[in-house]
């Protein structure tokens, strides 16, 4: 499903980075937020809340906002677990895995760090929110393969 849209308690931060890697529109919970501001943004937003919290699931259920209780704690058990949801795992670079932000494609005339990281004729992406610049580096394959694995 790539409509709806996410937020992640902080329990579930590692989780958020890689569901952006997929492409999924998913937001990070508001600093010093306590579970009522959680609740509210979910609402507000029109998000599903993603949490490991049964108690908050439950409020959240409570006050009328979707949420999606992860039970596992270990990354790729919480991946098939949404992949198991209806969730895609495919690798899709359309959002900044720091902030959550769209990501545009870059010019040319963006510099990196270490230009050998590059996979020839790699495409370059900044977020359009804080700047983080993105590539195919060398990294690439082994994450595009983990979510194929378990997008299957």
């Amino acid at each position: 499903m790539k409509d709806r849209r996410y937020l992640a308690d902080l329990m579930l931060i590692r989780l958020a980075r890689w569901l952006r890697m997929a492409g999924q529109d998913v937001s990070n919970p508001p600093e010093g937020g306590d579970d009522s501001d959680l609740i509210r943004v979910a609402l507000a937003e029109k998000r599903t809340l993603l949490t490991r919290d049964k108690v908050l699931a439950q409020r959240c259920k409570k006050a009328g906002a979707d949420c999606l209780l992860v039970k596992s704690s270990d990354l790729e058990e919480q991946l098939i677990e949404l992949r198991d949801a209806g969730i895609s795992l495919e690798l899709n670079p359309e959002r900044c895995t720091l902030c959550n932000g769209p990501l545009e494609e870059a010019g040319e005339s963006e510099k990196i760090d270490d230009p050998a990281r590059l996979v020839g004729g790699s495409t370059l992406w900044r977020c359009k929110r804080c700047g983080k610049l993105y590539w195919q580096g060398t990294h690439w394959r082994g994450i595009k393969k983990r979510l194929d694995e378990l997008g299957e």
